[in-house]
């Protein structure tokens, strides 16, 4: 088990900092999560030349910017997410990443598209856990809030569903998505737990996908802990909040300590 910060915090431009910043740490428990994009050449070869510069534990969140996963076979769409997927695949193995994140979806569909929508991103989600095995890494499929208009992708059940239908997909439950769509955590970590192996930790105010830090909204974490001791103690958990938070070094700080001693250190002791 780990603690990771997710680079979103700094943003794209400011990767780099708080890479170093974990990685200054010393913490043999506390990692980065990288955003791992191919959309921009630039940005690509700044992770490139990042990566060999860092000690710490590593978990990639896979690329969704210019990427959708529901894009049907054949097309230049799918074309493209598998060539990204590929790329990034390769990457985390070459550098021990213990996870990437991915997204089966960036939008909404129609109720008439739905069904064919979904019929093409399990094939693709298929595609993806494939090229993870492939190249030695894990894929962790996360569920993902509802959007703002038209109809999810996948709602609450069918998300769970995907654990039915795939036996090897692991997931990363994003605890703020999951406030948002009403998921109940405790009857998916009863059924799923054991496939469970990674969190997206931020808070919201119920209605917004805010990712604020851990104190800023209506989420519980002290509650929470309960349930990731009972069900899933040895999940990485990521840290995952949006620059806005305007979370400083000192505050991220005593969010990792917290987080440490609430479900890392409690969890230890359960054993």
């Amino acid at each position: 088990m780990a603690i990771f910060v997710s680079s979103l915090i700094k943003g794209f431009g400011q990767m780099e900092e708080i890479a170093r910043w974990v990685d200054g740490q010393g913490r043999d428990w506390l990692g980065v999560e990288l955003i791992a994009f191919t959309h921009d050449e630039d940005y690509w070869e700044r992770l490139n030349r990042l990566l060999p510069t860092l000690t710490c534990p590593l978990t990639f969140h896979g690329p969704y910017i210019g990427v959708e996963a529901a894009s049907p076979r054949g097309t230049a769409d799918y074309d493209h997410m598998v060539d990204s997927y590929r790329r990034v695949c390769g990457l985390a193995a070459k550098y021990g990443v213990r996870h990437i994140v991915f997204h089966y979806t960036q939008k909404g569909v129609t109720e008439e598209e739905r069904f064919r929508a979904q019929t093409v991103s399990r094939e693709n989600i298929r595609t993806v856990l494939d090229i993870g095995r492939e190249f030695g890494v894990e894929i962790v499929v996360e569920n993902l809030p509802f959007p703002a208009s038209d109809q999810p992708l996948f709602d609450n059940e069918e998300y769970a569903g995907l654990y039915r239908k795939f036996p090897d997909l692991a997931g990363i439950i994003d605890v703020g998505h999951a406030r948002l769509t009403g998921l109940d955590m405790e009857a998916m970590l009863a059924d799923w737990g054991s496939r469970i192996h990674a969190y997206h930790f931020h808070n919201n105010d119920g209605v917004r996908d805010c990712h604020n830090r851990l104190d800023d909204g209506v989420i519980d974490y002290r509650a929470l802990a309960a349930l990731y001791r009972k069900y899933t103690p040895d999940a990485r958990i990521v840290l995952e909040y949006e620059p806005h938070a305007w979370v400083s070094e000192e505050r991220l700080a005593q969010d990792i300590r917290l987080v440490r001693e609430l479900y890392i250190v409690a969890a230890a002791g359960c054993r």
